[in-house]
């Protein structure tokens, strides 16, 4: 208690009463446990603070594990002025993921997007595996206070990291991720947070110690690593799908305590699902770079682009999102969810049990 305390009279010096607000809102409300505040949620229906949109689908790399190597679908940037229309239809919003599928970087307009969420004292989380930033890009992430950036790495080796992201340099990657960590300890910068995200598949499962030690080396007992297995075992994935081991986890675990460094493995590493009449993270929709509304990020990486559009919300760029959320879809999702059953949107769920 002591420790969050402490935390919080930093956040207060350091940021402002906004946005330490905004992080305890956060962490207090979203994938909250509490079943009074689960239920609070399903009686208010509160106006959504955290959002999560999809700037762009461009990428050049074929990643074995990632369904847009398998998509037929277009190259869309979304510009910076359908982004501002978005965010200004959100005068509360806390918290923003911009992660997309596809590489955010390689939308011209993502760092004018970031300084425009930055100027309104929101929180901004992305997962990037930053090889296709610069120099110039990596000190300007740190300069615009970007909160959290989870480091997308898959190997703890030069053979098995370009294997799975097929396209990348190794070398490349960890260079950007060195000059990342290094620029924001010369700058005095407490943020970015900095976390390592690897996603667990047969070509590296035999790789996760060795990765821990890796991480270690490079940024010491400030590592934070989020260890997932992929979330959905579509056709084309099949043969790299597999299920962590719990002999795997608690030896991880046994190794990062001796270390002083912290993980987490994500939920979909237990085998036992929750109720869905639990889940809130229909509170954080994730908004496609093309303006459809989805009820959450967690049906991404199915490799179903085409139904989450069929069955999307709807188009934030054709329908203001209020009238969405107020609409008959989500208010059929929510009264399905409570119900303890599935709605069409969440079939499939990798959280949460998936009831008829």
């Amino acid at each position: 208690m002591k420790n969050k305390l402490n935390k919080i009279f930093s956040l207060l010096k350091k940021k402002g009463l906004i946005y330490t607000f905004n992080r305890i809102h956060f962490a207090l409300f979203f994938n909250t446990k509490n079943p009074l505040l689960i239920k609070f949620l399903y009686l208010t229906n509160p106006y959504p603070s955290y959002i999560e949109v999809e700037t762009t689908t461009a990428c050049d790399l074929k990643c074995t594990i990632c369904e847009h190597t398998y998509w037929k679908e277009p190259i869309y940037n979304m510009t910076f002025s359908q982004f501002k229309s978005i965010i200004d239809q959100f005068p509360k919003l806390k918290w923003i993921g911009l992660t997309s599928i596809g590489e955010s970087f390689l939308n011209p307009d993502f760092i004018k997007i970031i300084e425009y969420v930055k100027s309104k004292n929101i929180y901004v989380e992305i997962y990037d595996n930053l090889y296709f930033l610069d120099k110039n890009t990596i000190e300007k992430l740190i300069n615009l206070q970007i909160d959290k950036i989870f480091i997308s790495l898959d190997g703890a080796t030069k053979e098995t990291y370009e294997k799975i992201r097929v396209g990348a340099n190794f070398d490349k990657a960890v260079e950007n991720i060195k000059y990342l960590i290094n620029f924001k300890k010369d700058s005095n910068s407490f943020i970015p947070e900095i976390a390592f995200h690897f996603v667990i598949n047969k070509e590296n499962i035999s790789e996760i110690n060795q990765f821990i030690d890796f991480t270690y080396s490079i940024t010491g007992k400030d590592t934070k690593i989020q260890f997932s297995q992929l979330l959905h075992n579509f056709k084309e994935v099949e043969k790299l799908f597999i299920r962590i081991p719990r002999l795997i986890i608690k030896d991880a675990d046994t190794k990062a305590r001796k270390l002083g460094i912290k993980l987490s493995w994500n939920e979909d590493a237990s085998l036992k699902k929750a109720d869905i009449k639990k889940c809130t993270q229909w509170i954080m929709p994730f908004i496609f770079a093309t303006g459809e509304v989805i009820p959450c990020c967690a049906k991404n990486e199915a490799n179903q682009r085409n139904l989450q559009k069929q069955t999307s919300m709807g188009n934030i760029f054709q329908t203001p999102f209020k009238k969405i959320w107020n609409g008959e879809k989500y208010k059929n999702l929510r009264k399905t969810i409570l119900m303890s059953k599935t709605p069409v949107q969440c079939e499939n769920c990798p959280l949460y049990e998936n009831c008829n």
